[in-house]
């Protein structure tokens, strides 16, 4: 006798791609990936605001073996889009992406397909669970917005100008609205990051909320054994608005140091690369000051990229949620090396299985004392290696939020 299958339905302003195409993340693709089962059926509903071509959709429906139905976006959200008409948003009670909806004979046919679970991606779209009452919801938030603006309008970079703090300050009081009106009664709002959780839950403090870590994407073997006689340092991700103050910070820290000493050793037995945009000006004052320096804007196969380093340094400012390029390296074999805000809600520890520094002065004993004794910063990446290849487990991940 056949067993029945389960049936999920995944809606989402994005249409789900193995590696982040255009969109805040590839989370859902990777928990479908690791919830491929003989007995659930996935259905996606996507508004493909990532602009996915139909040849790559099919290719995605073949991997995932899912079915994606294109939804076509609200025809004025479309024309602000097209016209590049994103300062009306300040008409907007709510953030432009809130305003996607189903339509009627969507939702007829979702609720007439009777799924086990409808689960609904991104906060923006939250709001669509009040459609699906009679069904389990899960809403993966997956960071709380409004976190986010909070911290940022506490960071002095951020209030350096007026414009800065008015924008800030206007998608802080956006999102905040949103997330007090967005409650449905019986749904689960899934979170990847513990402070997230919490910031949401004193908004809402009868909603059903779960904190669940992020789940890893990709990872190969790698044999850990720091690189001589230079220990090669990487830095990963674009160099932006967030990253600026903590960015600043760390490189004025190393290329001013009063003791010549300390940067002749720096010099001596490190390399750095640079993989992203907006590194171009800091990569050139590291090689003016001797030291020896790659940039890569763009790499074919990131994972193979990333197993050519050591260590991966990550100061940043201001965020939420969990850091998918920080992940990505520790389970890479790579130790990393960041501020708090760089490691949170992934499953390592200061001083056993990554290094969290407070300021960027403490960098440079950091690096000193991994160059003279890298057995012990070898082990403390394989360490690392090892707790989130299995806390991040995606099927484990998937298992605890669709079970």
């Amino acid at each position: 006798m056949n067993k029945i299958k389960r049936k999920i339905i995944l809606i989402s302003l994005s249409t789900p791609t193995y590696n982040n195409v255009r969109a805040a993340s590839a989370l859902p693709y990777h928990l479908i990936e690791g919830y491929q089962k003989n007995d659930v059926d996935f259905e996606v509903y996507s508004f493909n605001i990532n602009a996915i071509e139909t040849e790559e959709i099919k290719k995605i429906e073949d991997k995932l073996r899912v079915r994606v139905n294109v939804l076509k976006r609200p025809w004025w959200i479309r024309i602000i889009m097209a016209l590049h008409l994103l300062s009306l948003r300040v008409f907007l009670r709510y953030p432009l992406t809130y305003y996607h909806y189903l339509p009627t004979t969507v939702v007829q046919r979702i609720r007439k397909s009777r799924p086990d679970v409808v689960w609904i991606y991104g906060e923006e779209t939250a709001w669509l669970a009040k459609f699906f009452q009679d069904c389990r919801c899960i809403v993966t938030m997956p960071d709380c917005e409004s976190l986010f603006y909070h911290r940022l309008l506490s960071k002095r970079f951020a209030v350096k100008s007026l414009f800065h703090v008015m924008k800030s300050a206007f998608a802080y009081y956006q999102y905040l609205a949103m997330e007090r009106n967005m409650l449905v009664q019986g749904t689960l709002y899934h979170f990847v990051g513990r402070e997230d959780t919490q910031f949401f839950h004193t908004m809402q403090p009868r909603a059903e909320v779960l904190f669940l870590h992020h789940p890893l994407y990709d990872y190969r073997d790698k044999h850990i054994q720091f690189h001589q006689p230079k220990i090669k340092l990487l830095v990963a991700g674009r160099n932006d608005f967030y990253m600026a103050e903590a960015v600043e910070d760390l490189f004025i820290t190393i290329l001013k140091t009063d003791s010549r000493t300390d940067k002749q050793f720096l010099q001596e037995h490190f390399q750095w690369t640079f993989l992203g945009k907006g590194w171009e000006l800091i990569a050139e004052r590291l090689q003016q000051a001797g030291f020896e320096v790659r940039h890569i804007v763009f790499a074919p196969d990131y994972i193979a990229e990333l197993q050519q380093h050591d260590i991966q340094i990550t100061p940043i400012s201001v965020g939420t949620g969990t850091k998918g390029k920080v992940l990505d390296a520790i389970a890479n074999g790579l130790l990393e090396i960041g501020t708090p805000g760089a490691l949170e809600n992934i499953a390592v520890e200061n001083g056993t299985s990554c290094i969290i520094y407070q300021e960027a002065k403490e960098l440079i004993g950091i690096l000193k004392d991994i160059a003279n004794q890298p057995e012990r910063y070898e082990k403390m990446a394989r360490s690392g290696m090892e707790r989130v290849r299995q806390y991040h487990n995606a099927s484990d991940i998937a298992e605890k939020l669709f079970s």
